[in-house]
């Protein structure tokens, strides 16, 4: 196995941890990026490392980043049908991240020809990579939101637009998906979401799930639009710049609310990205 090193993403001087015995490659990889519509999308660096690699060296590597995602896969795995991932920002380990994985799957298809078909989390949750011309798409078990009136209460002095409904899952550490009272814009192209503002001290003290905000575009199936945001200052990430792991609550939610099953995402974060997914069954298509 060859692949170029990569480490211009961290700084300009090679860094030190490269030198690890541990470290087989790394390299970069860009996710959900639409050129056509000046939207960046969300880059991941990965690792790929020999046995031995600990838990707090994989978290000094990714507080050296500047990405949003640091993931790291073990050498011996990666050819085998079943491998298993792990996730970390700057400060903390990610429980899921589907933007992570994307990227991964896509730079194994691109360097080596081969991508796993599972991609497991310590968590033990299963990320299905389906490869269609030469690109992996990501399959995920949807999770149904139940209509949520405390984390509305909870959420008031949070956004600087009034509520109308919130939808939250039952885990800990999960998701909330926030809908507003205000039309932000008629206007389909428009940025509405990013005149929200958003007070990320409060959400962080009060509630315990990361908050998606989202709005409804349009509501036609041959063209259906919505816009996003995603805010996590508890996990220690204020606004993600791209998360496909989000649209395992969104896609359910839009089904139930405009039976809507295949919808294109604008997440209109800094470097705004675009997020198609299919909906069916249960389980959700992210590419």
């Amino acid at each position: 196995m060859q692949a170029k090193v990569n480490t211009l993403c961290l700084t300009k001087r090679k860094p030190k941890w490269l030198a690890l015995r541990f470290i087989k490659l790394t390299s970069t990889e860009s996710v959900f990026y639409s050129p056509a519509n000046n939207l960046k999308g969300s880059s991941a660096l990965i690792v790929i490392y020999k046995n031995g690699l600990t838990s707090k060296t994989m978290q000094y590597i990714a507080s050296q980043s500047n990405h949003p995602a640091t993931v790291f896969l073990n050498q011996n795995e990666i050819t085998k049908r079943h491998c298993n991932i792990r996730w970390f920002n700057q400060t903390s380990e990610i429980k899921r991240c589907g933007h992570g994985t994307l990227a991964a799957a896509n730079f194994l298809i691109k360097h080596f020809g081969y991508c796993p078909e599972v991609l497991t989390s310590m968590s033990n949750e299963r990320f299905t990579i389906r490869v269609k011309k030469q690109r992996a798409q990501l399959l995920l078990k949807s999770i149904e939101p139940k209509k949520s009136e405390l984390a509305a209460g909870e959420l008031k002095s949070v956004f600087s637009s009034a509520i109308k409904a919130a939808y939250s899952t039952g885990d800990k550490n999960g998701y909330t998906v926030v809908l507003f009272n205000k039309e932000f814009s008629k206007d389909v192209e428009k940025d509405d979401l990013k005149s929200l503002h958003v007070d990320f001290k409060a959400l962080s003290k009060l509630h315990k799930n990361a908050v998606i905000a989202l709005s409804i575009k349009n509501k036609d199936k041959k063209n259906a639009r919505a816009h996003f945001r995603y805010f996590a200052p508890q996990f220690g990430v204020n606004e993600d710049s791209a998360t496909g792991s989000a649209i395992t609550v969104i896609a359910p939610l839009l089904f139930r609310l405009h039976g809507l099953n295949k919808v294109k995402l604008i997440q209109q974060s800094n470097n705004g990205a675009l997020l198609n997914y299919e909906f069916n069954n249960a389980k959700v298509v992210i590419y």
